[in-house]
């Protein structure tokens, strides 16, 4: 199959590499050139009166809804526990180090202005003496700036009908990040406020767009949304909590949108959150909850990789939920409970593929990694992820990875495994007469790995007998090994490390884990 090409950057001495990287390795560079550095040496003054409200994004995606998942009736226990919600990014040893390859990424060199915010009374920021709004702050800056954001929390005017208060970028080739490199210091707290018509918090309307080392939490409907011409952008080392739709969706509603890197980040959804997520369809039973982690329509040439993913689940107990939130109202007052949210990753369609999803972990989700579901998605590789759950099946929780309409496509060294004795029963699945070259190879789970409703593909040394007690700790979702074991798994080319971005030797261990011995 095709391998998929994309671009890292890295940093050797005090010089900036920007370097073609192959395959799904991350590492190996096949030709670098030097490039500009990134840190221009002052800050600037800015202009402040501009508070653009004008533009909406609108939503314009079309979806049919969330999906059913597997469409199976069987009913959850409804137990609804909530991850821990930590959200480390670790390498799962212990030490709580983050991998190498994360300390590897650069963000993009910028020769603009370096635009330095602090934050203001609520609703507002400051630059320099000037009082504003982080909208307006970002609407007026120019392409190759950074805007620098100082330890805070920063938060957003709720507005009415015709206005718009969230970020919405349409200047290219821009990075907004944190000034001290702490995500946990820097909040843009949308406070499950309307920011106008269904807009984001941040809006990405252009090419080129980097967002690094902050969190954003707590809207009512997608965190980050990406419209038409949000290609090129890399989201690194951002904390996303308790998004009220998909945490990050992309819908161009005209187009594809390409080239999007997300990187050594983190989705948490806690108890707070499960209780201000949008319910979708009528009532009398209907509605469910409408959630998830990243979320793609029409996009090409994503890479996802070394993200945690928790918790991305809704809530079958307790008191009924508003089906709008804090926003009851504008849904009638409707409420639910329960219902399947989407995976922690979903790539919906995809005409050409490309997609490399890779050394991610993700931790009591509903359901894992989604490809594919009404149309097809071609070249995609899912290599490396660990999917743990803790929860029994049915109702709210559901399959690890699921290939729906995979065309081209490697699904290999996945590690997929549930503690609970009544979870679903299939850890793997690919779907639909419509696949077609898909290779699964070298999985490692505990439940099924199976074919449904005519789906064909090529099967190769996986194991889906894994116990408890061959993991570091296999019932809190650590799932590296302990020891080496029996079985081996041929080495394929397009997968030459494990999750840690270590080397594999051939024959290699089943699973993303490769303990020392294979």
């Amino acid at each position: 199959m095709p391998t998929p090409t994309n671009f890292s950057r890295v940093r050797c001495g005090d010089a900036l590499i920007v370097c073609l990287v192959s395959g799904v390795t991350g590492l190996a560079m096949l030709a670098c050139t030097p490039g500009a550095d990134d840190m221009a040496s002052d800050a600037t003054s800015f202009d402040t009166t501009s508070d653009d409200t004008s533009a909406s994004n609108g939503d314009g995606d079309g979806d049919p809804g969330p999906g059913d998942g597997d469409g199976d009736p069987d009913p959850g226990d409804g137990d609804g526990d909530p991850g821990d919600g930590d959200g480390d990014p670790g390498d799962g040893d212990g030490d709580g180090d983050v991998p190498s390859v994360c300390d590897a990424v650069e963000l993009p060199p910028r020769a603009g202005e370096q635009i330095v915010v602090s934050p203001g009374a609520a609703g507002m920021v400051m630059v320099g003496d000037s009082a504003t709004t982080l909208r307006a702050v970002i609407s007026g800056a120019s392409e190759g700036d950074t805007i620098l954001l100082e330890d805070g929390t920063y938060t957003f005017p709720e507005v009415g009908n015709g206005q718009y208060s969230g970020i919405y970028i349409t200047t290219p080739n821009i990075t907004v990040r944190s000034m001290s490199g702490n995500p946990d210091a820097v909040i843009l707290d949308s406070a499950y406020r309307s920011h106008g018509g269904q807009s984001a918090v941040i809006t990405i309307a252009a090419p080129g767009v980097a967002l690094a080392n902050l969190t954003v939490t707590r809207s009512i409907f997608h965190l980050v949304h990406f419209w038409t011409d949000g290609d090129d952008a890399i989201i690194h080392n951002v904390h996303l909590i308790d998004g009220g739709q998909q945490f990050i969706k992309s819908s161009s509603g005209d187009g594809l949108i390409d080239n999007v890197e997300i990187s050594c980040s983190r989705f948490v959804m806690t108890a707070e959150g499960r209780d201000n997520v949008w319910g979708y369809g009528p009532q009398n039973g209907q509605t469910r909850c409408y959630t998830g982690g990243i979320d793609t329509h029409e996009a090409t040439n994503w890479h996802i990789h070394d993200t945690h993913f928790e918790g991305i689940y809704c809530d079958a107990t307790g008191v009924q939920r508003p089906a709008h939130g804090q926003h009851a109202a504008d849904r009638d007052n409707m409420t639910y409970n329960g219902g399947l949210s989407e995976h922690a990753i979903h790539m919906w369609d995809s005409p050409s593929g490309g997609h490399v999803i890779e050394r991610n972990r993700i931790i009591n989700c509903a359901r894992g990694i989604g490809l594919g579901f009404t149309t097809e998605v071609y070249g995609t590789q899912i290599v490396n992820n660990m999917v743990y759950s803790e929860h029994a099946g049915g109702g709210q929780h559901d399959v690890g990875i699921s290939v729906e309409r995979g065309v081209d496509m490697l699904l290999a060294h996945n590690t997929v495994y549930y503690s609970h004795p009544e979870s679903y029963k299939d850890g793997i699945e690919y779907r639909w007469g419509s696949t077609a070259n898909l290779a699964v190879h070298g999985n490692l789970t505990n439940r099924n790995i199976r074919s449904r409703d005519g789906a064909v593909a090529s099967v190769t040394d996986n194991l889906t007998d894994a116990d408890g007690s061959w993991f570091v700790d296999g019932d809190a979702g650590d799932l590296h090994l302990v020891d080496c074991m029996a079985a081996e798994a041929a080495l394929l080319p397009e997968v030459p490390l494990d999750l840690d971005a270590d080397s594999r030797i051939d024959p290699t261990s089943p699973g993303a884990d490769a303990c020392a011995g294979n």
